[in-house]
């Protein structure tokens, strides 16, 4: 059986040697949102990035000259809005959530310099991580934390969600790397691959929502 559920939202504030660190410190009226990460190997990664900026501007050839990113291709363009696809070096906290087995929740956002991050974890790797961004990062904060001894007390989960994310849970679908595929886990659940991606999916926003300032 697994521990108690966390769902926690640590800000986190980028040190200097992190890709988009500077830029964001330089630009704190530009929310970042990190959309997804894809593991090069020899400590780089393709990042696919969202920029809400206050008006158009050479955004792209900034992020290009960025020390530590290697390409940087724009996706699309509007006035209020960039997507970039980025490669760049691999900033040192993947190493961390690697080691315990844990993984952030995309989007994810970062603006002034400062991540927002969502984990689900067991209280026992929350505060595991805590302890390791720590040792990299100085004002790590837990900003907020919901848990429960047994996840059918989220309330905001039908019983069905709830033992779904149990068992998900227990299978090791949230590790990193994943203990299980996906299509092991609908075989299991005897679910469509397909029903079990949208379960999770609205499992896991039903959560972050819940949690999130406003939710």
């Amino acid at each position: 059986m697994p521990g108690p559920v966390s769902v926690c939202r640590l800000r986190v504030p980028l040190p200097r040697v992190a890709w988009i660190a500077g830029f964001s410190r330089e630009h704190p009226d530009v929310t970042i949102e990190v959309l997804s990460r894809l593991d090069l190997g020899a400590r780089r990664s393709l990042s696919e990035v969202r920029l809400h900026v206050p008006g158009p501007g050479p955004w792209t050839d900034e992020i290009r000259k960025l020390e530590h990113v290697y390409e940087a291709e724009l996706l699309t363009s509007k006035s209020s809005e960039v997507r970039l696809r980025v490669i760049h070096r691999t900033s040192e906290f993947v190493s961390i959530f690697r080691e315990l087995q844990l993984m952030r929740r995309f989007p994810f956002t970062i603006r002034a310099g400062e991540a927002s991050w969502v984990v689900i974890a067991s209280e026992q790797k929350v505060r595991q991580l805590l302890d390791r961004l720590s040792e990299r990062a100085v004002g790590v904060t837990l900003e907020s934390v919901r848990h429960s001894d047994d996840p059918t007390a989220v309330e905001i989960l039908t019983l069905r969600q709830a033992e779904l994310l149990r068992r998900a849970m227990a299978a090791g679908y949230f590790d990193v790397p994943r203990k299980i595929t996906l299509t092991r886990l609908a075989e299991s659940e005897r679910m469509a691959i397909s029903s079990l991606s949208e379960a999770l999916a609205i499992v896991e926003k039903k959560l972050i929502e819940h949690w999130s300032p406003g939710g």
